[in-house]
């Protein structure tokens, strides 16, 4: 190993995987004489912290939890270890692949190669559903079966050496200077400040990984800066720590100008200091001047409704995102955003880099992984192909294929064996869900009581032009055998603990304090997709159809969905029978929406079940209009507001009697008044405790209640409010619920 590190070095190398494979203390020692040999800037993932016997000689390595892997984002190394003993985390080890810089090393100390994939199954990387088990790991069976075909992946076992080369064949005399643009970079930059001489513009730049974006977006900021003299210019990024290459190079190429240029600078900034590019996080960009030149670095991994209303709102925006990446909602981005920039701006440009920056053309590692974690994905804007409608004839050639569809579920060992229709699954659900990652590829392929089905073209599954149209997949929730009295259930219910999975089943469980959700058989359908140029001619309402014979064929109680609520998926679920049930308190921090959990009853139990639930969820629904709306005049509210009246349920009248609602609202207070039971999972029921009392006893109640939803209060504060709202709340609840 020490004499193939020392001929990489002796000329230009692509980078490469070495796959470090034994028990763990051999694979420590390992890299331990790897770290010795190399001794450059490194980066070590793992979750344990592993000792090497010359640790105070190890100074040039960083230790990273896995989970925090998004840290590193921006930085470079000439060496990654990625500690597999901790479980494989798809989108960590996708993402720390990119700040890999040229002929440097990607390091996985992984468990022996043949046990691998039993290894991953007991010791996952990621989240599985709470009391589900799997005996292999599928995605490590594939990715393994893709890395050891590969002629440039170096593997060493205690028995075993495979250490080829990958040397470079392009000439690299000519490399470009650090701080200075590429040709490529140069047109792009160019193209960027002439648009900018609207009044109003829209710049996109899109590249793969190390292309260079982050370096042109710093140059970019910097030419404004010099140029105008009141421009106020901010960045803004999914994390501050991805914003950091571009603040470098616009604080270099400041530095790099004249000294009139820096004293014109010094002298115009009164609250802003030009010298800096001034990050600002993106759910904080409405307090920004609307003139503002807004920077936007990895613009897909921000919510779209974040993105549309810096685009809508500021004078002059310049995005760079990755369309096929780590953040895997680079198509989501595509789909959602991309076609509603025109319509924004007429001064609208987009420019694509192409040439790797940080390592060369044709790059071995950057292929393969690739290939494992984002299979299928093309990295190109492709404007027209969303900006335009589909001509007469494509739309009657549609309209037949989506009349000849067959329904199957698909087999995830065959799945894996089938390379090009995983990746028509996994690019589907990429196009029509933004937040899909790496990990979901692994969990769809290992997780238990995950199910795909799709439609396709065919009835014979193993046709060779097999396509597929539309794909969901359905999570099995609940069917739990509970031990009377179980303390896990009771916390569930009284949402003291959650449990991996069970999205669904936990929350309404934990919102009617009732167990029987976690109890009930049901299926979670927690993604469909239908292919973009097939939509609307009724796929998805097919789709549906056959998830509900299935269904009713495996005994299951009831079907749910959760997802972000806007206009168009409220009325496709409504459409398909499923009935608004709840509405999350706070906005999604990565969609930046609420989220509504919608549901179909299929047994005459869930049926009962549901129904005397009703006017609990009229409650609740009514709470979040009239607390958490009332005041809230930006977009997203006002449109939100009208989805929840349109979907809202209709009170039960022969329900308003009903034991069941009293109870639920004066189990849930009192859980709140015994600290068993938050107050935002309480709130509502308060409300509903409120209502019920003469407004003269209840107006201190109120004014407590509605001061426990002030914002920015201090922890203190808060506390010293929510501690006489239970004091207050605990006599006029008995006196209301058992009058004398």
């Amino acid at each position: 190993m020490i004499d193939w590190l020392a001929k990489r070095q002796q000329q230009p190398s692509h980078r490469q995987l070495l796959l470090i494979s034994g028990d763990l203390d051999w694979c420590q020692r390992q890299t331990a004489c790897l770290l010795a040999q190399t001794k450059a800037p490194s980066l070590l993932l793992s979750n344990a912290v592993l000792s090497f016997d010359n640790n105070a000689q190890l100074n040039f390595v960083t230790s990273c939890q896995i989970s925090q892997y998004k840290q590193q984002l921006g930085t470079e190394y000439a060496l990654v270890i990625y500690n597999a003993f901790d479980g494989l985390k798809p989108s960590a080890l996708y993402a720390v692949e990119g700040t890999i810089g040229k002929s440097g090393l990607l390091v996985i100390m992984c468990p022996d190669l043949k046990e691998w994939q039993h290894y991953e199954a007991a010791h996952s990387g990621i989240a599985f559903s709470y009391n589900t088990q799997h005996a292999t790991s599928l995605f490590i069976s594939r990715m393994k079966e893709i890395l050891l075909k590969d002629l440039n992946i170096a593997y060493i076992t205690p028995n075993t050496a495979h250490l080829p080369f990958a040397y470079t064949r392009q000439n690299t005399q000519h490399e470009h200077l650090l701080g200075a643009l590429t040709s490529q970079q140069q047109m792009a930059f160019k193209s960027v400040l002439s648009n900018a001489k609207h009044d109003k513009s829209i710049a996109l730049i899109t590249a793969k990984r190390g292309r260079g974006k982050s370096t042109l977006l710093g140059q970019i900021a910097a030419a404004f800066a010099i140029q105008g003299e009141d421009t106020r210019i901010y960045i803004t990024a999914p994390h501050i720590n991805n914003a950091q290459r571009a603040q470098i190079e616009y604080k270099q190429a400041i530095a790099n100008s004249n000294l009139d240029t820096i004293n014109t600078i010094r002298r115009s900034g009164q609250q802003l200091s030009k010298l800096e590019l001034t990050f600002i996080a993106p759910d904080q960009l409405g307090h920004l001047p609307k003139a503002a030149l807004l920077i936007v670095d990895e613009a897909a991994a921000i919510a779209p409704s974040i993105v549309l209303y810096a685009c809508q709102n500021f004078a002059h925006v310049v995005m760079a995102t990755t369309l096929a990446g780590y953040e895997g909602s680079g198509l989501g981005f595509r789909i959602r955003v991309l076609p509603k920039l025109k319509i924004l701006s007429d001064a609208l440009t987009c420019v694509e880099l192409h040439k790797p920056l940080r390592w060369y053309n044709e790059d071995s590692l950057e292929t393969v992984f690739s290939l494992i974690f984002a299979p299928f994905v093309k990295d190109t804007t492709a404007q027209n192909n969303y900006m335009t409608s589909p001509t007469d004839s494509l739309l009657h050639n549609t309209q037949i294929e989506a009349t000849h569809s067959y329904f199957h579920q698909l087999n995830k060992l065959w799945l894996i064996k089938n390379e090009q229709i995983l990746g028509q699954v996994f690019n589907l659900l990429i196009q029509s869900h933004y937040q899909t990652t790496p990990d979901d590829l692994m969990r769809i392929l290992d997780a238990s009581e995950q199910h795909i089905v799709v439609l396709t073209n065919s009835a014979d599954i193993n046709a060779p032009c097999l396509a597929i149209s539309a794909v969901a997949i359905i999570a099995q929730e609940g069917n739990i055998a509970f031990c009377e009295n179980d303390s896990l259930l009771a916390k569930i219910i009284c949402s003291q603990r959650r449990v991996n999975g069970h999205l669904v089943a936990q929350n309404l469980a934990m919102t009617f304090c009732d167990g029987w959700f976690m109890t009930a058989n049901s299926w979670r359908i927690s993604r469909i997709a239908v292919k973009p140029d097939l939509r609307r001619l009724g796929l998805g309402k097919m789709l549906l159809q056959e998830i509900r014979i299935l269904a009713q064929q495996s005994a299951v109680d009831f079907l749910s969905t959760s997802f972000g609520l806007t206009s168009e998926l409220s009325y496709f679920w409504q459409s398909q029978a499923f009935t608004l049930l709840k509405i999350g308190a706070r906005r999604d921090t990565s969609s930046g929406e609420h989220s509504g959990i919608m549901f179909m009853s299929l047994t005459e139990q869930a049926s009962d079940t549901f129904d005397s639930y009703r006017n609990v969820a009229i409650n609740d629904i009514d709470y979040f209009l009239k607390h958490l709306l009332k005041n809230s005049k930006d977009i997203n509210s006002v449109l939100l507001t009208q989805i929840v009246i349109q979907h809202r349920l209709e009170p039960n009248i022969l329900l308003d009697k009903h034991a069941t609602p009293a109870t639920t609202h004066y189990l849930r207070s009192t859980q709140f008044i015994n600290n068993k039971r938050t107050f935002v999972n309480a709130a509502a029921s308060i409300y509903y405790q409120l209502d019920k009392l003469n407004i003269y006893a209840s107006t201190e109640l109120y004014t407590l209640f509605i001061q426990a939803h002030q914002k920015n209060l201090s922890k203190q504060n808060k506390q010293q409010i929510l501690s006489k709202l239970k004091l207050k709340l605990t006599n006029t609840i008995e006196a209301v619920n058992h009058p004398p």
